[in-house]
């Protein structure tokens, strides 16, 4: 089994369980990395998957004969979402001023935070289909 096959498996066994934990809503979710901290592992966890779903993209992307127009779309939508995915758990904390990610009152902040999340995962599907639109228009 080559490296990559490796990494994509331990990837995806990794997200696998990040999204049982979240949709279950398991106890784990509200502990603290550190004993004492603020810091919930659920936010740890969704740093992780935010991270790694966007480099799942990059590994099953076979490298097809196509326009460099549409490849470079499908490239830079990819890597942005990476970008996000890196910067979510700082710019969480940033827009909410805790670790926990709890907002006073609906606010600008809250709005800003959610669409960043929605856009984070959403990005690479984005690029995926747009690339495929682009490919319709230019050939290589």
């Amino acid at each position: 089994m080559k490296l990559k096959q490796i990494y994509f498996l331990g990837s995806i066994l990794i997200q696998m369980f990040v999204i049982t934990s979240l949709v279950t809503g398991s106890p784990l979710l509200t502990m603290s990395v550190t004993e004492g901290g603020s810091l919930p592992w659920g936010n740890v966890m969704t740093w992780l998957l935010f991270i790694l779903f966007p480099l799942n993209f990059l590994l099953i992307r076979k490298q097809r004969k196509l326009h460099r127009i549409p490849q470079r779309f499908y490239n830079s939508a990819v890597l942005l979402s990476l970008f996000m995915g890196l910067m979510w758990l700082p710019v969480s904390y940033i827009l909410s001023g805790n670790w926990h990610t709890t907002f006073e009152n609906a606010d600008t902040n809250q709005q800003i935070w959610e669409s960043y999340t929605y856009m984070t995962p959403i990005l690479p599907f984005l690029g995926y289909f747009g690339m495929r639109v682009l490919a319709a228009f230019f050939k290589a």
